[in-house]
């Protein structure tokens, strides 16, 4: 009976002291990678990555520091068509942000179209053309 008791209150003990799964954090974001002729807009949702492969079809660079739009690239995917980011700089007082954009496209809405999730997003690009 001893025995049995112990056991009960060693379980309820145990059992009082576990801890809830604390949720970890999940990876979140949008990239636009650039490598030579090929592209790949990448969407990172609660740790689930999703891309959209296609070609480059123009990138220009602007070195001024006139300018508004530092970039602007333009890719053409399957399932997208053609789609343009613009990298922009913002002068402000704490100092300089370049932002990224993405301009819609009337295919972006389409169903297999991964680039449409992300219109509101904020985009960081990877150019690794050199």
């Amino acid at each position: 009976m001893h025995q049995k008791l112990m056991t009960i209150v060693l379980t309820m003990l145990l059992g009082a002291c576990a801890q809830p799964q604390v949720e970890q954090p999940k990876a979140n974001g949008s990239y636009l990678v650039i490598e030579n002729g090929q592209a790949w807009a990448v969407l990172v949702s609660d740790g689930k990555r999703v891309e959209e492969q296609g070609v480059v079809l123009d990138v220009i660079r602007l070195p001024g520091q006139q300018s508004a739009v530092t970039a602007s690239y333009v890719i053409d995917t399957p399932n997208c068509g053609k789609v343009q980011w613009l990298s922009e700089r913002r002068d402000l007082a704490d100092g300089l942000t370049t932002l990224m954009s993405l301009h819609d496209n009337q295919r972006l809405d389409k169903a297999g179209c991964v680039i449409g999730a992300g219109l509101s997003r904020v985009w960081t690009v990877l150019d690794y053309s050199g």
